[in-house]
């Protein structure tokens, strides 16, 4: 019988397994296939098998510590995927899906990836750039005339979409809600001259890609993004598929929240993903050529990683070593660390039903991790982890 050839995540559990002085050479040799998968010639083969052999070692730490975590956290459960030159190097699950109930984690369990959203929709927005079809400077308002602010507003005709996609645009996170009530959505300051997080900024360049490309968000996401990277368990609005297999969100003392259900695409927070399918738009992010024809070019992405504004109101994310967030930066849709080794990109997300995600990538060193948790401690979770993770 010929044997099954071996993944990529089967080498590494091997490795991680044969960890006695009799296993060394099986350990060996799978991580020199992975190498090869991974790697290709760009290495050579000591240098190769020394960053794998540290790779497995870590994996061993994280489903030592993952469990015991989950468990003082009160974060049921959470997903894991790390990316090594570009590539989804290993993935793992831990927990379960809901507090009290037997289901666990798995590699195609959905979590809401909240703000984890808008770098997804930034890299929509910008392959519309790359077309020709939509000009980062010139105002928004000339692509969507008919979006009227209430109470009208001199800056309104001011804002163009890399005011709203580096959070520079003068809005509000999100409107009160008086203003909810009134539709009136009001600008606090003169566009492009403050940082101010603005999830209703990105709603409003939703409406104008809508206008410009004459689609809904979700069908853009699914032609230009979903279908082509392989992102099978992906949407912006909830599929009866998708529902089958979400995990349910949880409060800090890990008891279950109600359900919420987007049926309507919001840019900001409503994506529902996977970690492994979140990987795969990272190492997109991270292509050193456009894997597919919608893919972005290196001048695009180069753009979105720019320092478009500094984030005054954020600390640099807490790492280990040359890792060590020093600055931090907006870029076209993320979050941007300046460390001795390099620009880190990053963004967290929070929904208030129960979820809390990280995910970063280093450009330079092509590598990085999502993690996704379907507890508000979450955020917890991933910086006790990052002493593993931060200089991957």
């Amino acid at each position: 019988m010929t044997p099954a050839t071996p993944t990529r995540a089967d080498a590494l559990s091997t490795s991680a397994r044969s960890t006695s002085s009799a296993n060394e050479p099986a350990r060996r040799r799978s991580l020199a296939w992975l190498c090869g998968s991974l790697f290709g010639p760009s290495l050579t083969a000591q240098a190769q098998v020394a960053i794998l052999d540290g790779l497995s070692r870590r994996i061993e730490q994280i489903k030592a510590i993952s469990p015991a975590l989950l468990n003082e956290l009160k974060v049921p459960g959470m997903s894991l995927a790390l990316l090594q030159q570009g590539q989804i190097a290993w993935s793992g699950e831990f927990g379960v899906c809901e507090a009290g109930a037997p289901e666990t984690v798995q590699a195609n369990t959905v979590f809401e990836a909240a703000s984890m959203s808008k770098p997804l929709f930034a890299y929509l927005v910008m392959q519309t750039v790359q077309a020709g079809l939509l000009d980062l400077d010139r105002p928004v308002q000339q692509y969507l005339p008919q979006e009227a602010f209430k109470p009208p507003q001199a800056w309104q005709s001011l804002i163009t979409a890399r005011h709203l996609l580096t959070h520079r645009s003068g809005l509000p996170n999100w409107r009160s809600a008086a203003d909810e009530t009134s539709q009136s959505l009001r600008i606090g300051s003169e566009p492009g001259q403050h940082f101010n997080y603005s999830g209703e900024g990105y709603f409003y360049l939703q409406r104008v890609l809508e206008q410009i490309c004459a689609q809904p968000l979700q069908t853009l996401a699914e032609s230009q993004l979903f279908k082509p990277l392989g992102m099978r368990h992906s949407s912006f609005v909830l599929t009866p598929e998708l529902d089958a297999l979400r995990a349910r969100g949880h409060d800090d003392q890990g008891q279950v929240l109600p359900l919420q259900a987007y049926t309507s695409a919001n840019a900001a927070y409503t994506f529902y993903t996977t970690a492994g399918d979140y990987a795969k738009f990272l190492a997109a992010m991270m292509s050193l050529e456009p894997s597919t024809p919608h893919g972005l070019k290196s001048p695009a992405l180069k753009a979105m990683l720019a320092h478009a504004t500094p984030a005054t109101d954020r600390e640099p994310i807490a790492r280990p070593g040359a890792a060590q967030g020093l600055g931090v930066y907006w870029g076209l849709g993320w979050a941007i660390n300046t460390t001795v080794q390099g620009d880190i990109a990053y963004h967290t997300g929070t929904n208030s039903t129960g979820f809390r995600c990280y995910s970063q990538f280093s450009p330079s060193r092509r590598s990085g991790f999502v993690l996704m948790s379907n507890g508000l401690n979450g955020h917890l979770l991933w910086r006790r982890l990052m002493d593993l993770l931060g200089d991957l």
